[in-house]
């Protein structure tokens, strides 16, 4: 068996583990824009209950609908429990994940040197944040998905029409509109550095401009009405209507989200890379779909380090490809076996990384609980005090029918007959109060040490899970 079968096997394992383990959302909008939009397409949620992105017709509803699909064809195979079904998502984006990927590793492979080739294999599975992200049914993912795909095929030998570079491009732009800066910068590096006939780069556009029509069909349904959620998302987003919800951070923010949360380590090899590339080859299309990118999302006040996700797919192609620039820049120092003891720490950090994020559950890992509370008292009715904020707060979607749930600073007795759990962080020390029986926490225990560690300035306050066991409660 080849190195790279026997690579894509193990990343299949990885990836699948990833999707298994990563009970929850990376960010709020996975749940708010995807799931919770796809429940009321089902006709399980009000609209009093939807977030204002979609009651304002900000937020296209393509990925919604395929959720929604995915649930109603799960449900009529017997598949209810909310915990499977949101599994099912992730492994189908699993399955999209590892066919793009593979598709991009095959078509950037040959423009590496021989002897670089097997490293762009590994990073392109097995960089701790690539897994992890890419297995997400959000607009982050799909958006990254789906332009690598165009992108793969755009870079492959043989050339692919440009119809379906401009399709896969479209669909991108859909999930996540920021996006169009990606496809953007690849049409300007077509017209200017590797000059493409203009016939070919206008099919493209008309690629892109039918799969955004079919999106705008798509919400026409969901909506009830014409509705253009990408003008609707863009007005807004230059009008500031939407930025009243956020802080504005400063222009350099997305380097210190990468710096921690890429890790310091592999991150300052990123920003080395990236710096490599601009010096030794700045007409490289990696340098002008990057910079683009990040300096127009550093002009932006709003900063989340989502808003990067859409870069992964290509970081481990930009590690390579930057370090096959320096071998020909410098071909008999960088052919010195030092530097494989000097990188040797990088990949050391790089795998524990990558076994921790596949083991802790994603975002705070309050649905990690709510899977527990389901699996300790199935469909019974739960009362729970979070002790905390809105982000502490598990979605009805997660909880059996009945249930009840308050944001409060200490715990109330409930009036109903319901079982009383409290959800809290460490910090507040409930393990002290003799009434409380700790359940479970959100994450491993053997992480805890190491996610100390991530947090830095943040600081790693994992949430709890108690049961109330006396009817009255001082503390």
């Amino acid at each position: 068996m080849s190195l790279t079968r026997t690579n894509l096997l193990l990343a299949a394992l990885v990836f699948a583990a990833a999707a298994w383990f990563g009970v929850g959302h990376s960010s709020e909008d996975e749940f708010q824009h995807v799931i919770l939009i796809a429940e009321h397409l089902r006709g399980n949620v009000g609209d009093d209950a939807m977030p204002i992105d979609f009651q304002r017709g900000w937020r296209s509803t393509l990925l919604p609908a395929i959720a929604a699909g995915v649930f109603e064809v799960s449900e009529a195979i017997g598949i209810s429990d909310p915990f499977a079904l949101t599994l099912m998502l992730r492994l189908i984006t699993t399955a999209l994940a590892l066919w793009v990927m593979h598709g991009l590793v095959r078509a950037v492979k040959p423009q590496l040197r021989a002897e670089n080739r097997q490293a762009l294999d590994a990073l392109s599975w097995f960089l701790w944040f690539v897994p992890v992200l890419l297995i997400r049914f959000s607009g982050e993912a799909w958006s990254a998905l789906l332009f690598a795909r165009g992108l793969s095929l755009l870079l492959e030998e043989e050339p692919k029409s440009p119809w379906a570079i401009g399709a896969w491009w479209g669909a991108a732009v859909i999930c996540r509109p920021a996006v169009a800066l990606l496809p953007m910068a690849a049409l300007l590096w077509l017209l200017l550095v590797r000059k493409d006939p203009r016939r070919r780069l206008l099919r493209i556009v008309g690629g892109c401009a039918e799969a955004i029509a079919v999106g705008i069909c798509v919400d026409a349904v969901a909506y009830g009405t014409f509705t253009v959620t990408l003008w609707n998302y863009g007005l807004a987003a230059m009008t500031g209507e939407e930025a009243w919800r956020f802080t504005a951070l400063p222009w350099y923010q997305h380097g210190l989200f990468i710096a921690k949360y890429a890790t310091p380590p592999l991150a300052l090899l990123l920003f080395g890379a990236l710096a490599a590339l601009l010096l030794l080859k700045p007409k490289h299309i990696l340098v002008w779909l990057l910079l683009p990118f990040l300096i127009a999302h550093s002009l932006l006040p709003i900063k989340e380090p989502r808003f990067l996700f859409p870069l992964a797919p290509l970081m481990p192609w930009l590690l390579v490809v930057a370090w096959d620039a320096l071998c020909d820049r410098w071909p008999v120092t960088m052919k010195r076996d030092i530097w494989l003891r000097l990188l040797f720490p990088f990949a050391a950090v790089n795998l524990l990384a990558l076994i921790i994020a596949i083991a802790t559950p994603a975002g705070n890992s309050r649905i990690a609980l709510a899977k527990e509370i389901r699996a300790r008292f199935g469909d019974e009715r739960v009362h729970i005090d979070v002790l905390g904020d809105w982000r502490h707060w598990i979605p009805p979607f997660y909880l059996s029918a009945g249930s009840t749930e308050i944001i409060t600073d200490k715990v109330v007795p409930a009036k109903s007959k319901s079982i009383h759990l409290v959800l809290a962080p460490e910090s507040r020390k409930l393990d002290e109060v003799v009434s409380l029986e700790r359940l479970a926490t959100g994450c491993p225990g053997w992480t805890h040490r190491y996610l100390r560690w991530y947090g830095l300035e943040d600081g790693y306050d994992p949430l709890v899970l108690y049961q109330l066991k006396v009817g009255v409660l001082d503390h």
